[in-house]
């Protein structure tokens, strides 16, 4: 399994916008179940269950681990291709930017050896101004480093 999923489209997001198909993902990040499997823990109708794992197949979210059969009947046990999803920054963005920068996100270009240090570094930078005593208002942010994937 990934560690992590970038939603590159809106059929994607959409997919994975629905509570009950997050506590789909969420049951199957357990261990890989079968949809009857799934049917049997949630108390709810299997077609039920098999429609919301299609959607999220279809869209690349989860993914077929292994099949078995039994009694004649191939079982299909599925898992989140990732261990987290996220969508792509640049997939909410409505207004074409202009040439200005945009002071709220960076693009960094690093080498893949190199990131366990700079994120040891921006540990330590984000628990020294989170520790400082300041007069002036102070504002909560929050920092994720997240593959970037130009389209």
């Amino acid at each position: 399994m990934k560690k992590l999923l970038v939603i590159n489209d809106l059929y994607q997001l959409k997919s994975v916008s629905d509570p009950f198909r997050i506590e789909l993902l969420t049951l199957l990040s357990e261990q890989p179940k079968t949809g009857q499997m799934l049917a049997d823990e949630l108390g709810i109708p299997r077609a039920k269950i098999h429609y919301h794992l299609n959607e999220l197949l279809k869209n690349e979210i989860i993914h077929v681990v292994k099949t078995v059969e039994k009694n004649s009947i191939i079982q299909k046990f599925y898992q989140p291709v990732a261990e987290k999803v996220v969508p792509n920054i640049n997939l909410l963005k409505y207004k074409q930017e202009e040439k200005k920068k945009d002071k709220m996100s960076y693009h960094l270009k690093i080498k893949e050896k190199q990131l366990p240090q700079f994120r040891k570094d921006l540990r330590k930078f984000v628990k020294e101004q989170t520790t400082k005593k300041e007069s002036d208002k102070v504002l909560d942010y929050k920092i994720q480093i997240l593959p970037y994937e130009d389209q």
